[in-house]
């Protein structure tokens, strides 16, 4: 990714701060093994986000709970800085044994040689809180995690969160002649890549960080992201029209962990994690689901502006992605996922859109 001087500053700071993060837990065991002599059994995690996002959080607690305290997750945030491959990067250190866990949103692993979670980023397949946990559900999660194995991996979970819809500079992304030569900052994915551009737009691997130096340089002119993420991450007035109905897809958190590692913990051990990772994708939905309200609000009094796009317009965006369904269909285990949600989707209830508050209704 070529940055402008004030980018490159933007990078030297992050690098100076994950060597500061890492400083900070030198003393821990690298194998993620005890500390001391009959001390608990910490397990690390690389994570690439700032934060853990709450589901992967949700993770963690119910490991401390479950286990007492006797097994700990110590979490490496910011793997990868933000780079195009972060997290890609967290994937091949789980696999080595850099680290013992690891999370990472679904849409990559299709650029890393596991094709089974494609059907999970079809542009606006699931676009319900309603049909995300169905095929939570479902059988499809544990059909997908076995895949895993081929990057030598041990798939603990997945984990529902976010629905993912456009946001824009200058004006809402409502049909396909909105998208036209606009630049769309978006994850590492090349089924979202395609998406984007089959609407006309060019996709700009950018977030973090680069998300909000892109936007301030021009570089893109919008992207796709959760409510949360666009509140926490993202100065509100500089990308301010949500296309509030527009579900493009939904995030799903992938938890998995190094198979050497996991055969190294007691029976009892690993059944603490796969409980904890079990509930968490059970909870997993309802914890997300409900904030999407407070968070428009919250958005709205800070200068966003949402718009709805016409039955017409929703029809336009799904003719114009058709040609992703047919390259999706061509891999048999795809098109069989893929006809497993969609049968999901005619049997369950779309649910609500989240309301826009007085005053924050785009009028374009």
């Amino acid at each position: 990714m070529k940055l402008t001087k004030a980018g490159a500053l933007l990078a030297l700071a992050l690098a100076a701060a994950a060597a500061s993060g890492c400083s900070a837990s030198a003393g821990a065991d690298k194998a993620g093994g005890t500390g001391v002599a009959g001390g608990p059994v910490v397990l690390r995690m690389a994570s690439t986000s700032s934060d853990l996002p709450p589901v992967v959080a949700e993770f963690t607690r119910r490991v401390q709970v479950l286990s007492g305290g006797s097994v700990q997750i110590q979490v490496i945030n910011q793997w990868g800085d933000y780079a195009p491959s972060n997290e890609a990067q967290a994937v091949h250190a789980v696999a080595a044994g850099a680290v013992d866990l690891g999370w990472a949103g679904s849409e990559v692993f299709d650029t890393i040689g596991v094709p089974g979670f494609r059907a999970l980023s079809a542009p606006m397949l699931i676009d319900s809180y309603s049909l995300e946990n169905a095929v939570l559900e479902s059988s499809l999660p544990a059909r997908m995690l076995a895949g895993l194995s081929t990057v030598h991996l041990t798939g603990l979970a997945v984990l529902g969160d976010g629905l993912r819809r456009p946001v824009s500079v200058h004006r809402p992304l409502l049909a396909p002649a909105d998208w036209h030569g606009l630049s769309i900052g978006t994850y590492r994915s090349g089924v979202q890549e395609q998406a984007i551009r089959a609407l006309g737009a060019t996709p700009v691997v950018a977030f973090g960080p680069y998300r909000t130096h892109d936007l301030a340089s021009g570089t893109i002119q919008g992207f796709e992201l959760d409510m949360q993420r666009y509140l926490q991450n993202v100065p509100v007035p500089s990308a301010r029209y949500v296309a509030t109905n527009v579900a493009l897809w939904t995030l799903f958190d992938v938890l998995f962990a190094n198979p050497a590692r996991l055969a190294s913990l007691t029976s009892q051990q690993r059944a603490w994690l796969q409980r904890a990772a079990d509930g968490a994708a059970r909870t997993s939905v309802t914890l997300v689901a409900g904030q999407d309200g407070p968070y428009v609000r919250q958005a709205c009094a800070l200068g966003a502006r949402f718009a709805t796009a016409t039955p017409a317009d929703l029809a336009a965006l799904r003719r114009s992605l058709s040609v992703v369904y047919q390259n999706l269909e061509i891999d048999p285990q795809t098109r069989a996922f893929l006809r497993q949600i969609q049968a999901l989707k005619r049997t369950t209830p779309p649910g609500p859109v989240p309301a826009i508050p007085a005053g924050c209704a785009d009028r374009h």
